[in-house]
């Protein structure tokens, strides 16, 4: 059996920086990670369509703050800085809606954001949906977009969690892909793929893990888990996690987040790189969005967050594409289906290594993702996008995360204050 300084429980972006960190300090370490690959959520599928698509993880959220913008440079992978959410179009019948149209969308979907932010600043932590007006023709694209920001419905978010996230200094997707820069960064990084940890038993004096590969002993672990795969006991606990942790990772939960990419004979004509929104005619019909041409490719992709991302996610392959090519033709006309040649869907739903989205707290329990921060008994440290309080949700809240585990697991084995 062998024994480490420290374990680390996945390779996702909190688990990879968590690693560097360790390598760094010369520790002995090993770092576990139940898939064939690195990454996570952040993952670039550069084989089925012939061209790199991110599955997860897209953008470069607050690229000012972001340390992967400066890893991006380091490393020559290039992403788009121009592009900003004011590209955004709105189509129907055929085409794009008329800019009088478009702009009375703008300023209630503004208009609903900027009040739940101000609730969250003044420390009233209400639900997303208190903000919504049903009568509102703009409710129902609003609401799909409450469900790609945050992977959940507008009942179940708190404007308090929302007031304390950070997103200025832009958005920036990334050419070769968001997953394909957090693996290159994490390069040389010894990884025991394909090994799931099925069980922790932290009863003793060392921290001992069983996995699909036999048993290792450690010092410290630091758990760097999505939040559903703990909340439904993809990992066996002895004894089980403290109460108050448990709760609060049911306070924290990850929605859906789903995507759908089609790949096109060319790039669509008369348009550039942006983001825009298919609006049906027909008001019982919900928004879908589609990202065109990311970086002058032939390429349409659909981000679908919280009951939408559920629902499609179950839908068989074929149904999913009927579902597609509706928004397609309402957006740019019945021939426009002749330009369609392949489809990709993701499944983060139900990969028993994700079962989800992304986090965020619950009304009225955003104070429960300051939990995450406090160790267990000294050998168990989480990290992940769910403990970041400014950037929960993103691969740099994820990264940073990571980093600041590995310092508190240092220091409790040097027998400092974490």
């Amino acid at each position: 059996m062998s024994h480490y300084d420290f374990a680390v429980i996945g390779a996702g972006a909190a688990g990879l920086a968590a690693g560097l960190t360790l390598k760094i300090s010369g520790r002995s370490f090993i770092m576990l990670e139940a898939r064939d690959r690195v990454g996570g959520r952040a993952w670039t599928d550069t084989a089925t369509l012939g061209l790199p698509f991110d599955c997860g993880a897209h953008w470069l959220h607050a690229a000012a703050q972001n340390p992967f913008t400066r890893i991006a440079d380091r490393l020559g992978f290039a992403y788009n800085s121009k592009l900003t959410w004011a590209d955004e179009r709105r189509y129907g019948g055929g085409g794009q809606l008329p800019e009088a149209v478009q702009a009375e969308a703008i300023d209630y979907i503004v208009d609903v954001l900027t009040r739940i932010s101000a609730s969250g600043r003044g420390e009233h932590d209400a639900s997303f949906s208190s903000f919504l007006d049903p009568s509102n023709r703009w409710n129902t694209l609003t609401r799909q977009i409450i469900n790609q920001i945050t992977s959940h419905e507008a009942e179940d978010c708190s404007t308090e969690d929302y007031a304390r996230y950070i997103d200025e200094g832009g958005d920036f997707p990334v050419e070769a892909g968001y997953g394909a820069l957090v693996a290159r960064h994490a390069a040389g990084l010894d990884v025991t793929l394909s090994t799931p940890v099925t069980g922790i038993d932290w009863s003793g004096r060392h921290v001992r893990l069983e996995t699909s590969k036999g048993t290792v002993t450690a010092e410290t672990i630091i758990l760097a888990v999505p939040v559903n795969v703990l909340i439904a006991g993809g990992i066996r606990f002895d004894p089980a996690l403290p109460l108050s942790l448990i709760e609060a990772l049911h306070d924290c939960p990850m929605g859906v987040s789903e995507k759908l990419a089609i790949l096109l004979d060319r790039p669509v004509e008369g348009l550039g790189h942006l983001y825009g929104d298919v609006i049906f005619s027909d008001p019982a019909r919900r928004p879908f969005n589609l990202h065109t041409n990311p970086f002058g490719r032939p390429l349409l992709i659909s981000h679908m967050g919280g009951a939408l991302g559920r629902e499609m996610e179950r839908l068989s392959d074929a149904e999913a594409e009927a579902i597609a090519m509706e928004a397609v033709t309402e957006a740019f006309g019945a021939s426009f289906r002749k330009h369609v040649r392949k489809m990709l869907r993701t499944h983060w739903a139900s990969d028993p290594f994700t079962l989800g989205g992304y986090s965020h707290a619950r009304p009225g329990r955003a104070a429960s993702r300051l939990r995450f921060s406090e160790p267990v008994a000294d050998k168990i440290v989480l990290a992940g996008e769910h403990c970041s309080i400014p950037f929960f949700s993103t691969v740099h809240g994820a990264h940073l995360s990571g980093i600041q585990a590995a310092g508190t697991a240092l220091r409790l084995m040097d027998g400092q204050s974490a």
